[in-house]
């Protein structure tokens, strides 16, 4: 049986690889205190390569964390990019996030009965631009949750 290997949209999840800080901030929100933060995303290809797994913290007033750990990935059945993460605010990632690279930005959406988030994972001169906005049910226009820009360290 041959033995697979990861495509070239698994290979452009590479980029992200390595240890990101930075500081950004919070917008007023549903799950927790706003401000500003100081953050870190450290992201590691699993050594088969099909698979991009991360940590992220997240640091606010000195005392707030918020933590996430996540994988990205690709569906060999549709060609998207999909993305499970789990984190502090305890909802877990029952489906997960899809999306999509787009003008050097990765784009992640997901769907849950709390609404629409969207996360986006810019790469750009600055660094990692760090975007998540959020639309609850029955609202017309997303709400920017959280924007960080990161240095790659």
């Amino acid at each position: 049986m041959p033995q697979n290997m990861p495509t070239e949209l698994h290979d452009s999840l590479r980029p992200l690889e390595g240890d990101w800080t930075g500081e950004g901030e919070v917008y007023p929100n549903p799950w927790g205190p706003s401000g500003p933060t100081q953050c870190a995303w450290k992201f590691r290809m699993a050594h088969s390569g099909f698979h991009m797994i991360h940590d992220y913290r997240e640091v606010r007033d000195g005392s707030f964390r918020f933590e996430a750990h996540g994988v990205i990935s690709v569906d060999p059945s549709t060609g998207s990019i999909v993305w499970f993460l789990f984190d502090d605010y305890g909802f877990p990632p029952v489906d997960p996030a899809r999306g999509g690279w787009k003008d050097g930005c990765l784009e992640l959406v997901k769907s849950t009965p709390r609404g629409v988030g969207r996360t986006q994972l810019e790469l750009s001169e600055q660094g990692l631009v760090y975007t998540v906005d959020f639309t609850p049910p029955g609202a017309n226009e997303p709400m920017v949750v959280a924007r960080s820009t990161l240095r790659r360290v």
